[in-house]
């Protein structure tokens, strides 16, 4: 609904003009176009003889002011220490990669390298050389075990035929005693039994 108006306000022909040509661009009336010009300048206290808006510029230039002044202020305040904790973190970063690079890399040959990997493959041919060295002395005593056995074996078999001829020779002399008893009656016969019994202890001591 339009409102009436119930005042009027006088102005030259190039004012007018003006006037009437803003209100064709912006498709309003002359009278609604007012009235939101009078409640702009009202509402922004805004001076319409400032057309080079210095007030505005004094506003923008202390907002900025402000700004500026409260970043100095977060720098200061929070983006200084902050800068310089990340420094500090850079820092203990680029030591933590140095020494992990010293235990733990891949070489040129795209090979895992480096104090860790050293030290384990060291360990796994130290563990390596050790189960060598054991198996070979496992085969060694094996070997000697085998050895002792056979000669235990050959010890046996000599003691058995040691036994053997012990018994040979026994048998012998009994039957040489025996023959030369037959004379004990006639003569010499204490002679032939210290003979016979001379003769089975140097047979036992053999």
């Amino acid at each position: 609904m339009d409102v009436k108006a119930n005042k009027s306000v006088r102005f030259g022909g190039d004012t007018d003009l003006k006037f009437s040509k803003l209100s064709d661009k912006l498709g309003r009336s002359k009278q609604e176009l007012f009235g939101q010009m009078v409640d702009y300048f009202y509402k922004s206290q805004k001076d319409p003889g400032d057309l080079n808006d210095e007030l505005l510029k004094k506003e923008l230039g202390q907002g900025i002011n402000r700004i500026i002044s409260f970043i100095k202020t977060q720098e200061k305040e929070a983006l200084t220490p902050m800068m310089a904790d990340l420094a500090q973190l850079q820092r203990g970063l680029s030591q933590l990669s140095q020494q992990h690079s010293r235990f733990f890399h891949m070489n040129e040959e795209q090979k895992v390298d480096g104090f860790f990997a050293v030290t384990q493959r060291r360990q796994i041919k130290e563990h390596q050389d050790v189960q060598a060295k054991q198996a070979e002395i496992a085969q060694t005593l094996t070997d000697l075990l085998a050895e002792t056995k056979s000669h235990q074996k050959q010890v046996r078999v000599q003691l058995e035929e040691k036994k053997g001829l012990k018994a040979k020779f026994m048998a012998i002399l009994d039957h040489y005693a025996l023959q030369r008893e037959a004379l004990n009656a006639i003569t010499q016969g204490r002679l032939i039994k210290e003979l016979k019994d001379n003769a089975h202890t140097q047979v036992n001591n053999l």
